[in-house]
């Protein structure tokens, strides 16, 4: 992994323009003010979310625009980082009475602040890593190994205690889990209103996905016409992660269906009618997250709701059109 300095050096003289927005509050400045922040929730809840997303914010630019392969890996690393610090700042966030909505508005608020700081930075400086931004970047990365001991004891702090979970199902394995997606399904119609006898639709491997896609929810819409109603899943997919991170995104697709069928009235269509965005609908992502505590809580021990809550909100931050 690059050292601090590196990525420092790399954001270096970078030229971009980003839409501006309030005037940022400096993360170096928040700590100092809120001396407890690693011991209380709300406010380590609040730093992990600032973190995460001026990692999103700056790895996504340096992927889409590396100027040498240093940044290409610097993208790397701060998409990885970000993915850490979104499970807590999102999760406490929730835990500690935030709705999923409010979380979501403030995260849009801070990577407005971000852009801001970019931006006013760029056109003083022709540099981004100027202060408060290069200030807030060592904030995050003096504090990145407090945040993967900290994942993994909220992991541990929130497991339910006394589990019942069904027979693992090893990576690699090309069967689904039709036991855990049953109860999901259940679930889902029990909270969107859907008709008892409603069916999940067609559970389909599909090789040909591209390499960015783990798995993609089709339908039939006025824009393609020609999809087929059912979910594809790339066999990567069931290769590499585990299988209740597989359940999850299942789940994620699932409420998806859920939610097209329901603006449509539960009834079967030629061309769907598809006017809402799900990804940040509050609904949406209650119920999502919703679903990676059901997967947990059947796991004895539960290792990886902090990782669902982060795709929750990652869903929504990076995917807010879908």
């Amino acid at each position: 992994m690059l050292n601090r300095r590196r990525l420092i050096v790399s954001l270096m003289w970078l030229g971009c323009s980003f839409a501006g927005a309030q005037a940022p509050v400096g993360l170096l400045a928040w700590t100092k003010d809120h001396p407890d922040w690693k011991t209380e929730k709300k406010e380590l809840a609040h730093m992990a979310s600032q973190c995460a997303t001026m990692y999103d914010l700056i790895g996504n630019f340096f992927a889409a625009n590396p100027i040498h392969e240093e940044q290409r890996r610097s993208a790397n690393v701060f998409l990885s980082n970000s993915d850490i610090y979104a499970r807590i700042g999102y999760f406490l966030s929730i835990r500690q009475g935030m709705s999923e909505q409010e979380a979501v508005a403030r995260q849009t608020a801070f990577q407005a602040q971000f852009n801001q700081q970019m931006q006013e930075n760029l056109l003083a400086h022709k540099n981004i890593m100027m202060p408060p931004l290069s200030d807030d970047v060592e904030v995050c990365m003096v504090n990145f190994k407090f945040a993967q001991v900290q994942a993994r004891q909220l992991e541990a702090e929130y497991a339910k205690t006394r589990a019942n979970p069904t027979p693992a199902i090893s990576p690699g394995d090309k069967s689904f889990d039709m036991v855990t997606l049953d109860a999901i399904w259940r679930f889902i119609k029990s909270k969107t209103g859907a008709p008892v006898d409603l069916v999940m639709p067609n559970l389909v491997i599909q090789p040909g996905l591209p390499t960015t896609a783990r798995m993609v929810f089709e339908f039939p819409s006025e824009d393609q016409p020609q999809n087929t109603l059912q979910i594809n899943v790339s066999p990567r997919t069931l290769q590499l992660w585990s299988r209740p991170m597989v359940n999850w995104a299942l789940g994620h697709e699932l409420v998806h269906y859920a939610m097209l069928m329901r603006e449509n009235q539960w009834v079967v269509q030629a061309v769907y009618k598809n006017t809402i965005k799900h990804h940040c609908n509050p609904e949406f992502l209650k119920l999502t997250g919703d679903i990676a505590d059901l997967i947990s809580d059947a796991q004895s021990p539960s290792r990886e709701r902090l990782r669902m809550y982060s795709e929750v909100f990652r869903s929504c931050t990076r995917h807010p059109d879908q």
